[in-house]
């Protein structure tokens, strides 16, 4: 194939050739995060649901591997693994976000929370399932679509995923910040790694929202529409998605969650039966 053959059937799908450098650094990018996920994860195995942060930098290096396959291949299969894997990585990111917040929850102020450990985490964690299972079937119809009905049919059914998904992170992060401000007695007594840690959820949690507030009006416009066509825009995707993954990577519950030991040292208001109940609560015991 010739390389002007190769422009215009990349301009069909893209409206633009995929940057080869952008996709480098993003690449480089999730490959440390992930990286890091995985040894911070293995540090303490009550934390092996963090996984998903794992997975779901996994899948954003197979969507970037992909633009770049689809860049020099625009006949293969890279376009198609774009689409769909950078629509769902962050699915992964939310779940581990939700099931972080359960167990912090049960370990800080069980009692704080009108929601158990248990049926937070089944709330939002099924939320998150059902968004991910929208936006994959939507982007896998999308991506093989033969007429612009079917594409219409996969881009609003990845729409509805991605406004399920923000919708549920603005629950999540309205329900944690309410939670943080009534459990203020409790995290105040392991000093300020509870706080830190709040704040990286804060902070991760807010890049997913910008990312799906973008997502939201380019798939708004369908794959035709000017944001879709826009390279330069899709790093509102990009670089949320990247800042959200290092953000838990740099507070990361392995050293800002209390211990079983540091809890046995702490006043009763801080008792083991309650790190033991938030750490049953996803379905983990301490190490």
């Amino acid at each position: 194939m010739s390389y002007s053959s190769t422009l215009h059937n990349n301009f069909q799908n893209y409206g633009y050739t995929p940057s080869i450098i952008m996709s480098a650094v993003f690449l480089a990018l999730f490959a440390i995060s992930t990286s890091w996920h995985l040894y911070q994860t293995l540090q303490r195995k009550s934390l092996l649901f963090m996984l998903c942060m794992v997975v779901g930098g996994l899948v954003e290096l197979i969507g970037w591997g992909g633009r770049v396959w689809s860049r020099y291949d625009p006949y293969g299969s890279g376009y198609i693994m774009q689409v769909c894997c950078l629509v769902i990585g962050p699915t992964w990111y939310s779940a581990a976000l939700y099931a972080l917040l359960a167990l912090v929850i049960g370990t800080i102020a069980p009692n704080r929370s009108p929601l158990s450990p248990k049926m937070f985490k089944i709330f939002f964690i099924t939320a998150d399932v059902f968004s991910l299972v929208l936006q994959g079937a939507g982007g896998g119809i999308a991506a093989t679509a033969t007429t612009q009905s079917m594409g219409h049919a996969g881009s609003n059914l990845m729409l509805s995923g991605i406004v399920i998904q923000l919708v549920v992170m603005l629950i999540f992060v309205s329900y944690g910040a309410w939670f943080f401000s009534r459990s203020r007695r409790e995290a105040e007594i392991t000093g300020n790694k509870v706080d830190w840690l709040f704040f990286g959820i804060a902070l991760s949690s807010l890049m997913i929202i910008i990312r799906g507030c973008y997502r939201t009006a380019e798939l708004s416009g369908g794959f035709n529409g000017r944001l879709a066509r826009d390279q330069d825009t899709f790093l509102l995707d990009a670089i949320p998605i990247s800042i959200a993954t290092f953000a838990v990577n740099f507070w990361h519950p392995c050293r800002l969650l209390p211990t079983e030991a540091e809890v046995a040292g702490l006043p009763k208001v801080y008792s083991e039966t309650t790190l033991n109940q938030g750490e049953q609560a996803i379905g983990m015991k301490n190490y």
